[in-house]
């Protein structure tokens, strides 16, 4: 009975340590699984003091490996395997510029009510203030909303 305790212990920690190759939660599950059933195989022979101490003790010392092993993996030459490198950056045209009402501008579709602009050489969702504006008119930016800027046919 106690090899068994020793065995679901140590496979407990196995499959803690293969969580991090292969996350997703599974292997962590039945990590815990495998901690849980060797406290309870432990509570025949320890009584409930022990058994507590095991799965206490496992809990603490998995967390304790796991962040061992984050630690070690930002030095590691296996962090690259692990760690996106890549940056991604999105530029976005800020919506609701104060600074644009007044200025002109083209309209790049046929607005009706609403589609894009141009002004200052960016291009915004825009919103006709009076009808249909036709695509390559002149218009004038009446003022911003939200997530739109809402202009009028010159």
């Amino acid at each position: 009975m106690t090899t068994t305790v020793i065995f679901l212990l140590i496979f407990a920690f196995i499959l803690f340590f293969l969580e991090l190759f292969a996350p997703g939660g599974i292997l962590g599950l039945l990590g815990v699984i495998s901690l849980v059933g060797s406290s309870i195989m432990a509570y025949e022979t320890l009584g409930i003091l022990g058994s507590a101490a095991i799965l206490l003790g496992g809990l603490l010392l998995g967390l304790a490996l796991f962040f061992i092993e984050i630690k070690l993996l930002k030095v590691s030459p296996f962090r690259k395997d692990f760690q996106h490198a890549d940056r991604q950056t999105a530029k976005t045209n800020p919506v609701g510029r104060p600074e644009l009402v007044g200025q002109q501008g083209v309209a790049l579709t046929t607005m009706a009510p609403s589609g894009k602009v141009n002004v200052e050489n960016e291009v915004f969702e825009a919103a006709s203030n009076g009808g249909l504006i036709k695509k390559n008119t002149t218009v004038k930016v009446v003022r911003s909303e939200h997530l739109k800027l809402i202009v009028k046919e010159i």
